[in-house]
C-alpha cells in the first residue's frame, strides 16, 4: 500500500522534482531562447530590483549575474509549482513515481555531463599543453584560473586519469544496478572539481555545484540504507526494482532509446575532439625572445619605454595559423597567419586583411625574421625557445629524487 505523505513532505518532493527539470532546461550548457532571456532580464529588474541587468553573451563564464538570476528564478518558480500542485492534488498519496522518473533524468544528465568532460580531458580538449605565452608568463601575473589550466595541462597523464575517472562515474550512472556506486563515485570526483572552481575562481561554480547536488538527489532514494550501513553499521540492502513493463514492446523501446542516448553521448563527445589528435606539424613553433628589432632602418631597443608600442619584445607561434607578439609596452597582439613552409614565409593578417609578410630562417637557437609589416620594412633577430627548453615540460617523471626539484 502506498504510504501517504504530509502536505509539507509532498511540497518538498515536488519542489525538488520541479527544480531538477528547470535547472536542466536552463543550465549553462543548455539551449537558450531569446524570449526566455528577455523574461529573465525582466525578472531580474522587476522582481529582484536589479538595475541595467542583461545577459552577457559568449564569455564562457557560467557564473555571470544572469546565471545567478536564473538559479533564483528556478528556486522560486519550482516552489510555486510544488505548492500549487500539492494544493490541487492534496488527496493524492504521494508522487513517488514522478520522483523516481526524475532520478532517472538526473542520472542521465549527470552521466552525459561527465562523459563529455571526461572525453574532453582524455583528448586534450579541455586542458591543452601550456602554450608559449603561458610558459613565458610570470607565475605572479597569472590568474588563479590560468594557474589551474597550466597545472593541469602540464601533465598529460594526470589530465587523462582525471578524465577517465569522470568517464567511469558517468558510465556507472547509465545503469540502474550501478547507479548508487556511480553517484557516490561521481560526487567524490566532482567535489575536487568544484573545490578547484571555488578556490581558484574558475567561473563554473554554479554548474559543478549542481552536479554534486544532482548526485545527492540520485542518492536520496537510497538514503536510509546508506545511513544504516555507513553510520549505524546495520545489515541492510539497497532497494532494486528492475524495469519490467507489462508489454515487451515498451521494454524494447526503452532499451533502444537508452543505448541510442549512450552511443550518441560518446559520438558527440568524440566527434569534435578527434581532430585534436591529428595535429599538423609546426616546424617554426616556439617563443622568440627578440634581441634586435629594426623598423624602417631604425633600431628600437627592447623595453625602451613602457609606452612604446612600435617595438616588439617577444613572438609566439604555436600553430600554422596564429601569430602573437608582445610589444614593448607588454600589450599582446593577435594576428592570423598563413604559412608557406617551402618558401619559409609567414603571411600575417588582421580581420582578413594582410598586414605583413615575413620570411624566417633559423641558425641553431636563433631566428631571423625579415620583410614588411604595416607598410614598414622590418628586421628581427631573436632567440628561439621550444617546449623542450622549459623545465616544466621536459622535467618528466623520476622514481628517485635525491633532492626535491622545487625550483
Amino acid at each position: 500500500m502506498t504510504k501517504r505523505r504530509s502536505l509539507f513532505s509532498k511540497i518538498i518532493q515536488l519542489w525538488l522534482v520541479s527544480y531538477v527539470f528547470l535547472f536542466i532546461a536552463t543550465s549553462q550548457f543548455s539551449f537558450s531562447f531569446s524570449f526566455f532571456e528577455r523574461f529573465i532580464e525582466w525578472f531580474g529588474m522587476t522582481v529582484l530590483g536589479l538595475a541595467k541587468f542583461e545577459k552577457i553573451h559568449h564569455t564562457g563564464s557560467g557564473d555571470t549575474l544572469y546565471n545567478y538570476v536564473v538559479v533564483m528564478f528556478c528556486v522560486i518558480f519550482s516552489l510555486i509549482i510544488a505548492m500549487a500542485v500539492s494544493a490541487i492534488k492534496r488527496r493524492k498519496g504521494n508522487f513517488d513515481e514522478l520522483y523516481q522518473f526524475t532520478v532517472v533524468v538526473a542520472r542521465y544528465f549527470v552521466a552525459y555531463t561527465l562523459v563529455v568532460y571526461g572525453f574532453a580531458k582524455v583528448f586534450e580538449g579541455q586542458f591543452a599543453s601550456p602554450g608559449y605565452f603561458r610558459l613565458e608568463q610570470k607565475v605572479g601575473d597569472m590568474s588563479p584560473m590560468g594557474l589551474v589550466w597550466t597545472f593541469m595541462g602540464a601533465s598529460r597523464p594526470y589530465t587523462v586519469v582525471s578524465g577517465l575517472l569522470e568517464l567511469a562515474g558517468g558510465v556507472l550512472l547509465f545503469w540502474r544496478r550501478t547507479k548508487t556506486i556511480g553517484a557516490l563515485f561521481s560526487m567524490t570526483v566532482m567535489l575536487n572539481v568544484a573545490f578547484l572552481n571555488f578556490f581558484y575562481d574558475v567561473p563554473v561554480k554554479i554548474f559543478s555545484s549542481h552536479i554534486i547536488l544532482l548526485c545527492l538527489f540520485i542518492l536520496s532514494y537510497d538514503l536510509r540504507p546508506l545511513v544504516d550501513f555507513f553510520v549505524f553499521h546495520r545489515p541492510t540492502r539497497l532497494p532494486y526494482a528492475p524495469y519490467s513493463p507489462p508489454k515487451r514492446w515498451k521494454l524494447i523501446t526503452t532499451r533502444v532509446i537508452k543505448y541510442a542516448f549512450i552511443c550518441g553521448s560518446i559520438v558527440m563527445s568524440c566527434a569534435g575532439l578527434w581532430s585534436m589528435l591529428k595535429k599538423e606539424p609546426v616546424p617554426h613553433e616556439g617563443a622568440y625572445l627578440i634581441d634586435t628589432f629594426v623598423l624602417n632602418g631604425d633600431s628600437i631597443p627592447p623595453k625602451r619605454a613602457t609606452t612604446n608600442t612600435l617595438g616588439w619584445s617577444k613572438i609566439f607561434i604555436s600553430s600554422n595559423h596564429h601569430f602573437n607578439y608582445l610589444d614593448n609596452a607588454e600589450n599582446r597582439k593577435y594576428l592570423q597567419m598563413n604559412t608557406d613552409t617551402l618558401k619559409k614565409t609567414l603571411s600575417l593578417s588582421r580581420d582578413g586583411k594582410v598586414v605583413g609578410v615575413l620570411q624566417y630562417s633559423f641558425q641553431r637557437d636563433s631566428a631571423i625574421f625579415t620583410g614588411h609589416f604595416e607598410n614598414r620594412d622590418i628586421y628581427i633577430k631573436s632567440l628561439r625557445k621550444q617546449k623542450k627548453d622549459y623545465s616544466l615540460i621536459n622535467r618528466g617523471f623520476h622514481w628517485i629524487n635525491d633532492y626535491p626539484p622545487n625550483w
